[in-house]
């Protein structure tokens, strides 16, 4: 009995200590060993111009998995009592890389965490992350792939009582892909910069019309901050705040584009009409089929612009001459030009949130409303009024694709994306584009009182490039009007196009056009022309 116990005693200590010691070491191994997983940093964003407009950094976080009254009285000496608060509610804080090197001395665990960083009147177009480094909104998420850094791990030991002791394998990922976009920083902080002083919600945007790239896109107000990792009271603040900073209003809200579409009337006309001079006299009168009146209609310019063909009539926004045109095309034909300049679809530009406008049609408004479509919907249909809304970027798309002369280019914000064209489905002659031109140049270059000269010459007077461009009025359901301005130059040989949309702005002349001679002023000065 005794040889018997003495040798089970000794097979035993053999058995643990020689035979089955790889699984008792694999099984404390286990217990002292911790992988860390980590991802290489986000790519940054770029401007066009070499500025880094969206960026992460690498910042050293102290871990503790079970706060003491020991660990606060060691760790005291070493951080302040607000990381203190952070890391007893939390489990962990941001320190610095001197408090870090110290803590890990200590035996503390400093994992470095990616923290995202950009300028908040971008956040329109850039976008933010989320506390896991995802893209949630804007760029940061169309290319959440391409930005993202690459997964890998980390090996280290720990102390029998799980403190931290020190890294076997300290490994990084792969960073994730930088992506250079089509904005110019200081013209888009130029852009936001104006709206800024005029402190009411407005838009401005710049493109390259032959490529589609979006120099600028100033949305005001934008949050001014920076929304990557912002706290629940601040983030709360900006969903409730009225003047709605979070909406990008260049994509994603929809106006009454007001006499900026009278270039569809015009067009429709050159195509499927002959126009006639008319004589305006500020009011027209709409008389049914037995010569009776039973509408009447206001120009904007109550003492009228006199005798008035279309040239002059896109000079002075003679909303007189349009109502007769609207009327002499008819709706179908109208909505047929509209739709061939797509304005019944989204422009496709590669941010989330954009919304198409409401091109409104006689079966459009018998399935909305359940009622008919009158002739007074067609004349006010002719001015940009009514039912219709676009975005200012289906405004700005509109007349891109008439200086590109029936070429539509898709807008687009990362430089290296493919130039995307398609042809609109008219066959328009290149005598109805220069008709249309040559009217929109003098909008901004014939001078003279409001009944014969250009509503945007006053602000474009002395500019040494000719600008083909347009303002609208645009009546709104309630509140003064919209005012709009939209332009390209040069005008003959088409390069850039300037977008302003102010918001109860009223006169598109007064108010729009001189915003959008302060950006081609700024591109002039500064080598873009």
């Amino acid at each position: 009995m005794f040889f018997f116990m003495f040798f089970y005693i000794i097979y035993g200590l053999v058995k643990v200590q020689v035979i089955d010691q790889p699984k008792h070491r694999a099984l404390l191994n286990s217990l002292l060993e911790r992988s860390v997983y980590s991802k290489g940093l986000r790519g940054a964003i770029y401007s066009s111009d070499g500025v880094k407009i969206a960026w992460s950094e690498r910042i050293p976080t102290l871990v503790l998995k079970k706060y003491t009254a020991e660990d606060e009285k060691k760790l005291r000496k070493y951080i302040d009592d607000s990381q203190l608060a952070i890391l007893k509610n939390n489990g962990s804080v941001e320190v610095s890389w001197e408090q870090a090197f110290v803590l890990q001395s200590m035996g503390y665990e400093i994992i470095p965490t990616e923290r995202r960083k950009s300028y908040g009147f971008l956040y329109h177009i850039v976008g933010s992350v989320n506390k896991d480094g995802e893209g949630i909104s804007g760029l940061e998420y169309v290319y959440n792939d391409v930005l993202k850094g690459k997964l890998s791990v980390s090996y280290g030991i720990r102390s029998p009582g799980g403190k931290y002791q020190q890294s076997i394998i300290e490994s990084f990922g792969e960073n994730g892909l930088d992506l250079q976009t089509t904005i110019n920083f200081k013209l888009q902080k130029y852009a936001y910069d104006l709206l800024s002083e005029l402190a009411t919600p407005s838009v401005i945007i710049v493109s390259n019309v032959q490529t589609g790239d979006i120099l600028a896109m100033a949305s005001y107000p934008a949050p001014e901050v920076d929304l990557n990792g912002v706290d629940v009271l601040t983030w709360e603040k900006l969903v409730n705040d009225p003047l709605k900073p979070l909406l990008n209003r260049a994509i994603s809200n929809v106006y009454p584009p007001g006499s900026t579409f009278k270039v569809v009337t015009a067009i429709a006309q050159l195509l499927y009409s002959h126009p006639n001079t008319i004589t305006c006299n500020g009011v027209f009168r709409y008389r049914d089929s037995k010569g009776r009146v039973t509408a009447t209609y206001k120009d904007w310019l109550i003492t009228g612009h006199g005798v008035v063909d279309l040239r002059k009539a896109i000079r002075v926004s003679c909303n007189v001459y349009f109502y007769n045109a609207a009327l002499d095309v008819g709706i179908d034909k109208l909505i047929t030009v509209a739709k061939a300049f797509y304005l019944d679809q989204k422009t496709g530009i590669n941010l989330p949130g954009e919304v198409a406008g409401t091109l409104p049609t006689p079966e459009w408004k018998l399935k909305k409303l359940d009622e008919k479509w009158y002739p007074g919907d067609t004349i006010l249909f002719g001015i940009g009024q009514g039912f219709l809304d676009l975005t200012p970027i289906q405004v700005l798309s509109l007349y891109n694709t008439v200086a590109n002369k029936g070429l539509f280019v898709r807008p687009k914000l990362v430089l290296n994306e493919e130039v995307s064209t398609k042809k609109i489905p008219l066959n328009v002659p290149e005598n109805v584009w220069n008709t249309l031109i040559d009217g929109l140049e003098q909008v901004t270059t014939v001078q003279g009182p409001a009944s014969s000269g250009g509503t945007a010459a006053k602000s474009f007077q002395g500019f040494e490039i000719t600008v083909a461009g347009k303002t609208g009025t645009a009546q709104t359901h309630s509140g003064p009007p919209h005012a709009w301005f939209v332009g390209f130059a040069p005008s003959r040989n088409p390069k850039y196009s300037v977008l302003v949309l102010v918001e109860n702005g009223e006169s598109g002349g007064h108010n729009a056009a001189p915003l959008a001679r302060k950006v081609f002023d700024f591109m002039l000065q500064n080598g873009f022309f």
